[in-house]
This record gives structure tokens, sequence and C-alpha cells, in this order.
């Protein structure tokens, strides 16, 4: 900061200078020069400046790195501006969060550019197989979501949970290593099973992680899935389906 003001003053004065050696006095011709000087100190700060309007909205990329995806934060803004409008239309949202089952396996085994690519390929796949309406996101280092705005029941969104799971999951060519991908998925509907952003998220997070303890693969949430993960409680969830293993089969 202290190099912009030394360079804005720097500049402010040779101008001036310039202006005398010119023979040019008059007040606005100066006061021409020292707005210029002011808006560039101005422009300097605004870019420069720790904690900036610019530099804050920038510290949180809305979009993660990797898959193009909107990041959690994103994701959740997006959850907020669709739940009202749910609201209003009386059209209920879902939410459905997918979680990898070995992506930690498949980066210890064939190295994390395999993995990132495994990741692209969820990413690529989801965004296929969702709607146009529907919102697909990187929330967690393996974990994605989809916001399904007009989503019309709980059915529907475990329905469609289902249908997003069947479309990720199955072999995948990753950079000459044949990799099959397995994943667990749950879902919550606004308003039957929450009645905020937040809510939605943790509960559609519940729904996923008793899926996957379960074995069961996909669940719809139910009251009591946040705390203690009793099996067996969940009466939505989908049956179970054999384990396959992630690592290379060839």
């Amino acid at each position: 900061m202290a190099r912009t003001v030394v360079l804005g003053l720097t500049l402010g004065v040779c101008a001036l200078a310039g202006l005398a050696v010119s023979g040019v006095t008059g007040r606005w011709a100066i006061g021409s020069v020292l707005a210029a000087d002011l808006a560039l100190l101005a422009a300097c700060a605004r870019l420069l400046l720790p904690g900036s309007a610019d530099d804050a909205a920038g510290a949180v990329p809305p979009h993660d790195g990797l898959t193009g995806l909107p990041n959690r934060a994103a994701m959740m803004a997006r959850v907020e501006r669709a739940l009202p409008i749910a609201d209003a239309e009386q059209v209920p949202a879902g939410l459905v969060v997918l979680d990898l089952d070995d992506l930690a396996d498949v980066n210890d085994t064939l190295g994390r550019r395999t993995g990132d690519l495994l990741l692209q390929s969820v990413a690529a796949r989801l965004l296929a197989a969702a709607r146009d309406t529907d919102v697909v996101a990187r929330i967690g280092d393996d974990e994605f979501a989809v916001l399904l705005p007009q989503v019309g029941s709980a059915p529907a969104c475990l329905e469609t949970a289902r249908r997003l799971l069947d479309a990720v999951q199955g072999p995948a060519d990753l950079d000459g290593f044949q990799v099959r991908i397995n994943a667990s998925i749950g879902g919550a509907v606004f308003p039957v099973h929450a009645a905020t952003p937040t809510e939605l998220f943790q509960r559609a997070e519940a729904a996923m992680r008793y899926a996957k303890q379960s074995r069961t693969q996909a669940a719809l949430y139910e009251v009591g899935l946040e705390g203690d993960l009793a099996p067996g409680r969940s009466s939505t969830a989908v049956p179970a389906r054999a384990k396959r293993p992630a690592l290379p089969f060839r």
C-alpha cells in the first residue's frame, strides 16, 4: 500500500511539474491532474488493500477448481434462493448428497492424478444425468450435491437419487486405468424434512451417511438419522446391493 501511495504522489508531482514547465497554471488544468491522481490512488487501493470488497469476494472462489462445479458456499447460496421460490409455488425442493466410497484408495493405489480424473468423471456423469433446472456442485473432497428445485415429492426425490447413483456408478477409464466407481447417496426434501437451507443440507448428509453405514447405497431422510444411525431405521432406504471394489479390475 505504501508503494501505491508513493507511486501516486510521484505521478502527481511529475504531472504538475510538467504543467509548470509548459506554462500551464490554470486552476482547471491543475484540478484535473489532481483528480486523475486521486482516482489512480483509489483504484490501486481498491485492488491492493487487504479486506477490500473485491478481495473478500475473491478470497473464496464460487467454483471448484478441479471440476468447475459450484463449491459448497455457492451451492448453499443457490439453496437459499431456491427454497423461498419453492415455498411460494408450493412445490417441494430436494437436495441429494453423494459420497464416493473409495477415493482415498484410488489416490493411494493409482496416484492423485487418477483420483482427480475420477472426480472429474463423476462431475461429468452427474451433469449429464441432471435436469436443466438442477444444480450440481462439489461440496467436499469426495462429496457432491444436486439441488432439485422442483422435485415435487419425497418419493420423487428418492427416485431421482437412485437414478443419479446409477449414472455415477460403474466402470471408468481413467488415463489407462480401469476403475469401478462406487458411491452412496442420501436425500432430503423441503419442507417435508427441513425448514431451512442449513437443515436441508444436514438432513441430506445424514441420509447419505445412513446409506453408507447401512450399505443400502441410497436413502431418504427420516427423523432420527442425524443422531446415532441405528441400522434398519429407514423404511425408505434402497435395498442393499453387493459392494464392488473400486480398485482396478484389469
